[in-house]
């Protein structure tokens, strides 16, 4: 019987999810002593691993503040590599409210929203550290505003590794949805909502919503980290049981890779029914290179974004400053899966 390796992707840019979207997993591992599963095999039980990590031989790409929590609840994972692809970050308010601009937020209720579903509320971060950028670069502070949180009574659950159907086709409701609501019934002033789900989520809403700025524009990267850089972890377990299989894997996210890197626009469309959204969606929701950044990598420049970014949570009591990446980051397993794709490593 082959060794199950399970992964997990959030629904975001991801090697893993273009791999898994193309076959590439099963072209790799097919008779071999392993096999590539996605947890949602396990049902809704074993959904949470998602966010813990306490699902043994299995593999996460995706947002930062899951494995950060869960290092810190003592999860027994390690990062073998980074990712950091910019996307779309962007705020709305009512279209009768009068606030046109993000300069107008002065004073003004900012949305915060709050999920008690989930252990490590993640999109309560993801909206406060987007905020806290956009404010500095409106030269204004949280102090010049009022911090405002909303409750979302959601299943948090279903969107674990979902499958959401295609733009025009898809029935599952925008991942803000919570927010677009709590902002039309005056609950707060203000909302954010990211990636091409903001796109999708501008769709639904149309004319209901009014798009007041796009934190992607800023010139300083530490404001465009939103739950980025995205690592790659494992159960560390595995390294040390089957170091074979983590290599292999790597390797095919590497190739998933170096496909993005050479077809922009086959790469859209991969992404597209894997995002649940059109595939002009993807081209318009990440920077214009984004198939290009798609390589995992552990290079200084990406360490320290993850740094800031793990400072941030600090500073707002969102995570212990006793976690660190020292001692969590493994760089072996990639520096060999690079080395046998005869590809320079990339740190």
């Amino acid at each position: 019987m082959p060794i199950t390796l399970w992964y997990s992707r959030c629904p975001v840019a991801t090697a893993s999810g273009i791999a898994y979207q193309r076959g590439m997993f099963d072209a790799e591992f097919d008779g071999s002593d392993y096999e590539v599963r996605n947890i949602k095999e396990l049902g809704r039980s074993k959904a949470n691993t998602h966010f813990t990590g306490g699902l043994p031989d299995s593999f996460r790409e995706g947002g930062f503040i899951p494995p950060l929590w869960a290092r810190q609840n003592g999860a027994e994972t390690t990062v073998i590599g980074f990712t950091f692809v910019a996307e779309t970050l962007r705020f709305y308010t009512r279209p009768d409210s009068g606030i046109n601009s993000f300069a107008d937020l002065k004073g003004k209720r900012i949305g915060l929203p709050v999920r008690p579903q989930l252990e490590i509320d993640f999109m309560h971060v993801n909206a406060h550290k987007a905020f806290w950028g956009a404010l500095q670069e409106h030269g204004m502070t949280e102090a010049d505003v009022e911090l405002t949180d909303f409750e979302i009574d959601e299943d948090v659950l279903a969107t674990v590794n979902a499958d959401y159907g295609q733009g025009d086709e898809r029935t599952v409701p925008p991942l803000y949805a919570g927010e677009i609501e709590a902002l039309l019934a005056g609950k707060v002033d203000v909302v954010f909502a990211k990636n091409a789900e903001a796109l999708y989520t501008e769709h639904v809403y149309g004319d209901r919503i009014n798009m007041i700025y796009d934190l992607i524009n800023s010139e300083k990267t530490e404001f465009k980290c939103n739950a980025n850089p995205r690592p790659i972890t494992v159960s560390t377990s595995t390294i040390a049981e089957n170091p074979e299989g983590v290599i292999r894997y790597l390797q095919v996210l590497i190739r998933a890779s170096a496909f993005a890197a050479d077809d922009k626009q086959g790469t859209a469309e991969v992404m597209a029914p894997e995002l649940g959204v059109q595939t002009d969606d993807i081209l318009n929701a990440y920077e214009a290179d984004f198939n290009s950044n798609l390589w995992p990598t552990l290079d200084d420049r990406i360490i320290g974004l993850a740094n800031s970014f793990m400072g941030f949570m600090v500073d707002k009591g969102y995570l212990s400053d006793q976690v660190t990446l020292d001692g969590w980051v493994n760089p072996e397993p990639l520096r060999e899966a690079y080395r046998r794709e005869k590809i320079s490593y990339a740190a």
